[in-house]
């Protein structure tokens, strides 16, 4: 393999394909090897004031390219040895999450068109109401229940929001990936499927008032001043105020952005409420902000591993949050959630793709690397419930696993 090599987004076209992953930075793919550059990758580099990518691959010629499939390609063949003992039995169970990872495998491309539509969709309409400019309520009605939609029927495309940039706005990923959280946890509390659409509605705009936030407060390293952090409070009211009097948005879902800072002891804010006094979808939505919070990266800081934030907010935080609600969401992501990567009592390395309430420390994995660190040239899972003799031992990135998430789900 050549050494990285920078390309000038001016130089692209639609349409190159390069025989190794063209990189936006040095943790984000812009397309796979083998995969055809759009011209919709093109225009987002240029929206985000990206001027060049970085690949150590060739340009292929088009004979080459026409004889490989541009769309998901596989990783490419590895040499990871499988004891064919260890692979569990597909029971009816199994046999449904390999199903469920079958349709991430085959709808990750489409579904992270979506999410980089919505995210456009969202930016474009929260920035009108700064400027004064038409709310346009209907498309984002319609992308909450397209995302709605996505979720309830795919679950697994949850790890597309850890394995993916699909906006160079953090405010706007944080608010998508919030409602994507914000929609599982209704759907256990089994909520209808207007009732999930309007819950994902107002989650994604719960965040409204922090784009007025100095973008010099929100990359600050240091402990914000009294005057930086006053100014950081008022995002909740300041977002009800815009979506109530220029979005003509529903008092009952704009409440979220003005609640969703509140906490279930009274020490929240802007109002200081407590337990019944927040409304319901508000307390979802602090449950499922604080989470995703912590697992995304901030300017100011790396992302903590899903492991680690779990466990922030059943120690640390526990009385911040309604209990029920708390104890809901712990049973639907447990305690190594869907995407973390981990290592395994026998050196191997996977991926959760499913988790049970009842052995939350017994998940389903995708194995990943073997024992050697070696990639496996075909899907295995593991159910740990089946395999009693092995164990996690620790939580880990996919960087240091040599994992790039997004080309090898």
């Amino acid at each position: 393999m050549s050494a990285p090599k920078k390309i000038k987004t001016a130089e692209l076209r639609p349409g190159m394909v390069f025989d190794q992953p063209v990189f936006i930075d040095s943790e984000n793919v812009l397309v796979q090897a083998n995969q055809e550059i759009s011209g919709r990758d093109i225009e987002r580099l240029v929206k985000w004031g990206i001027t060049e990518v970085e690949t150590s691959g060739s340009l292929m010629a088009k004979k080459a390219r026409d004889e490989d499939d541009p769309s998901d390609a596989p990783p490419p063949a590895a040499t990871g040895f499988m004891d064919p003992g260890l692979i569990s039995r597909p029971d009816d169970a199994l046999k449904k999450i390999i199903q469920r990872y079958d349709q991430l495998r085959r709808n990750k491309r489409n579904f992270k068109r979506l999410l980089s539509e919505s995210a456009d969709v969202l930016h474009t309409n929260i920035r009108n109401l700064y400027e004064n400019r038409q709310f346009e309520n209907r498309a984002v009605i319609d992308i909450a229940n397209r995302l709605t939609n996505e979720i309830c029927e795919k679950p697994l495309m949850l790890i597309m929001f850890q394995a993916t940039r699909f906006t160079p706005e953090w405010i706007v990923h944080h608010a998508l990936h919030a409602g994507a959280y914000a929609c599982l946890l209704g759907q256990e509390m089994r909520y209808s499927r207007p009732r999930l659409q309007e819950l994902m509605f107002a989650t994604i705009l719960m965040d409204t008032g922090m784009l007025s936030v100095p973008g010099h407060i929100l990359e600050k390293t240091e402990q914000l001043n009294e005057k930086e952090w006053a100014n950081v409070k008022a995002h909740p009211l300041l977002g009800y105020k815009l979506l109530t009097s220029q979005g003509k948005v529903k008092s009952s879902l704009a409440n979220v952005s003005l609640q969703h800072q509140e906490t279930f002891h009274g020490k929240g804010y802007p109002q200081g409420l407590k337990g019944g006094q927040i409304e319901e979808i508000s307390r979802i939505a602090h449950i499922v902000d604080s989470y995703t919070a912590m697992i995304e990266r901030r300017p100011y800081r790396k992302a903590n591993l899903p492991y680690e934030a779990m466990k922030t907010i059943l120690s640390v935080d526990m009385h911040s949050y309604d209990p029920k609600l708390l104890r809901l969401f712990l049973g639907l992501v447990s305690i190594y959630p869907i995407g973390s990567i981990i290592k395994l009592s026998n050196d191997m390395t996977g991926m959760v793709v499913a988790s049970k309430a009842d052995k939350p420390l017994r998940p389903v994995i995708r194995l990943m690397r073997d024992a050697e660190g070696l990639p496996f040239n075909d899907l295995y899972f593991l159910d740990l419930t089946q395999k009693t003799e092995l164990y996690i031992v620790s939580a880990i990135s996919p960087a240091s696993a040599g994992i790039q998430l997004e080309a090898e789900i």
